[in-house]
Parts: C-alpha cells; structure tokens; sequence
C-alpha cells in the first residue's frame, strides 16, 4: 500500500492559495518553527538569511529523521511547508523604503506529530552541525 506524502498547501489551500477577494477564513491550530530577526532581508551575511537557512534545517532534519532511525511516534510523509513571514516596522512612518529597520517572524508549519521533544530532538542533531543560534518552540 503506498500512502500518499501529505502537501499542506494542497490540503489547506483555503490558506495558502491568493484569493482574488477578501474573505474570513478560519485558520485551524498549528505548529510552526519560528525565528525572530531585523535588518534587511537581502543583506546576505543577515540575521534574515541565517534564521533561513536555520528553519530550513530543522525541517528538513525532522523530515528525514525517519531514515537516521529517530523517526517521532505519530510520523507521517509530507511536503515541507513553505516558508512564511511577519513583516513590521516599529514607527509609525511605514517607510518600507527603510529596509534595515524592518522587524520580521520567519516560519516553517510542521506536522501535527512535531511535539515540544521533537523540536529539541532537531535543535540538537543541529547543534552538531555547528548552528549556534537556535530559533524557540511556537504551537498556535
């Protein structure tokens, strides 16, 4: 029996595909790595590339922690989730010109067996890979 990898975007596309009008849509309870950041997002020695390639790497480390022999109870097959952003200045000018002082959340959606021990799991497995910073634990 071959089971079909879960695609978030897919399965959720009331969430992830641009509608042409505005409309109420009910976000359900999800769990996210996140990484808080400023400063320019094309500056390529930044905060924002770091916290990148970061989240990149603890997704795809819980993706492929199956194959290492580490795989979480409750695991599944899926599509990494793209990564999604938060965006804000802390003035009230909205000068989006002024891109070193933009603030931002990045994101990557994981599945529902991502718990608490599971992110940790990751964070060390990264750690052995030389990542010193490490972004914190979010279940919304």
């Amino acid at each position: 029996m071959i089971v079909e990898k879960i695609d978030y975007k897919k399965k959720y596309k009331n969430l992830y595909l641009p509608k042409q009008k505005p409309m109420v849509v009910d976000v359900p309870a999800m769990t996210f790595i996140m990484v808080n950041g400023s400063g320019n997002p094309n500056n390529e020695d930044g905060e924002y590339h770091k916290a990148v390639e970061l989240l990149y790497g603890l997704a795809y480390t819980i993706k492929m922690s199956k194959r290492n022999g580490c795989e979480p109870e409750g695991y599944f097959d899926y599509v990494v989730p793209p990564l999604e952003g938060l965006w804000w200045l802390e003035d009230d000018n909205m000068d989006f010109t002024l891109k070193d002082k933009y603030l931002w959340t990045s994101m990557i959606r994981q599945p529902e067996f991502v718990t608490k021990e599971v992110f940790e799991w990751a964070c060390e497995e990264l750690k052995r890979c030389n990542f010193n910073c490490l972004p914190r634990w979010k279940n919304t």
